[in-house]
């Protein structure tokens, strides 16, 4: 009797031997009863039509053998991206800040008008049509590769009264971002953009007065919030353009290093590093932006509270990269330096994340500027007392009414 083994169908690997489907063949258009996974497409092709499969061991790889082997190459791709190894992408600024401002804008505005329609679609029940947003999505994607500092600054423009839209933007964004940071290559940045812009398009089959419940969900409820993460892999599977590595990446968002995350409590190797990537960045965003249950974080904050839950929720050494990606001052925050002026950060040096560009919006006296002078921290520029500028503290989004969006001409 063959030795048969039920596996989920995105666990599944090239040198699997599929003895039975979770439905009778003939409702597939698999020809044989029983075959080998030889390539990439039998898997894809597989997904459109099972849920999971079984396997026979001895007549293919074992599900267990495949998983250690690929917790181990996860493990390795990881090691690499951390230890930024000689070979890997480098993506050099092209742009000036004020160069890349009005582009980053009109990418931003196309891509929430595209991603827009795609959720209207979802909420009709019509057929996905991923065409243009793939289109707005590389339009961003090349924005970030040019400059960052200008899309991540976008990224801090919250609309308040519409999270969901923002919130996937923003994650899309801080994706790209930290790609680009790690030096992957633009194909992935891409794919990876895509993933996590589209990771909570389930939730428009959740009731709307759940996502706005201002207090505490229930247990009932936050089981039902859990499944967004299967109803967004349900819209998504079968739609031209979305791949396996998409879907593995949606799959895995809210999975958390010590395994206490869902919807499979994986843990450790066993997270796809795409996925490890699309759940630094969505639980960044989503604490610092207003959401019905909790007041946003300023950026600092978060950055503190991502340090705290390394190696818990997070792998240290892919936090502790995307603190480097962000710096300690994110672009976007608001800081009081320690002339007593308070200034909006403008970008970031690569070489030294303690020492951003800032741009003062406000004297000494907390009295407005006309004109904003801007400090690159890096050059010690002096102040009037004659002493290096330098930051003093972060501060709290909102403070003094400054609102970032007001400075982004």
């Amino acid at each position: 009797m063959p030795l048969e083994k039920k596996v989920a169908v995105q666990d599944l690997t090239t040198g699997m031997y599929v003895s039975r489907l979770d439905r009778p063949w003939v409702e597939t258009p698999f020809l044989f009863q029983g075959f080998m996974l030889s390539t990439a497409t039998d898997i894809d092709e597989l997904s459109r039509h099972c849920d999971y499969v079984y396997i026979d061991a001895d007549r293919g790889l074992d599900a267990k053998q495949a998983l250690q082997e690929a917790q181990q190459e996860v493990d390795r791709q990881v090691a690499e991206l951390v230890a930024r190894p000689v070979g890997h992408q480098v993506y050099p600024t092209k742009t000036s800040l004020e160069e890349e401002r009005a582009v980053a804008k009109q990418s931003y505005d196309r891509l929430k008008d595209s991603f827009s329609t795609v959720m209207d679609d979802a909420e009709s029940g019509k057929p996905l049509n991923l065409t243009d947003t793939k289109s707005a999505v590389d339009d961003v994607v090349s924005s970030i590769i040019r400059n960052p500092d200008a899309f991540v600054w976008l990224t801090r423009l919250k609309d308040k009264d519409n999270y969901a839209y923002t919130h996937a933007i923003d994650n899309c964004a801080l994706a790209a971002n930290f790609a680009r940071h790690l030096g992957l290559p633009l194909t992935d940045i891409r794919n990876l953009a895509l993933a996590t812009l589209l990771l909570d398009i389930g939730k428009i089959k959740l009731p709307s007065e759940m996502l706005a419940k201002p207090g505490k969900l229930t247990e009932p409820e936050f089981r039902l919030m859990r499944k967004h993460v299967q109803f967004s892999l349900e819209l998504l599977t079968g739609t031209r353009g979305i791949t396996k590595d998409i879907l593995t990446t949606i799959a895995t968002h809210h999975e958390r290093h010590n395994g206490q995350g869902y919807p499979r409590k994986l843990e450790g190797g066993n997270i796809p590093v795409y996925g490890r990537i699309a759940a630094i960045v969505d639980c960044y965003d989503a604490i610092t932006s207003d959401r019905p249950y909790a007041k946003a974080m300023s950026q600092h904050q978060a950055i503190r509270a991502l340090y705290e839950w390394r190696d818990q929720d997070f792998q240290a050494s892919m936090i502790e990269q995307f603190i480097q990606c962000l710096g300690i001052y994110p672009t976007g925050s608001l800081v009081e330096m320690t002339t007593g002026e308070v200034g909006i950060v403008l970008a970031q040096n690569a070489v030294r994340r303690l020492k951003p560009i800032v741009m003062l919006v406000l004297d000494k006296d907390k009295i407005a500027y006309e004109f904003h002078p801007k400090i690159d921290l890096i050059k010690q520029e002096l102040n009037e007392s004659g002493e290096p500028y330098d930051i003093a503290r972060p501060l709290e989004p909102g403070s003094f009414g400054i609102d970032p969006a007001d400075f982004y001409v």
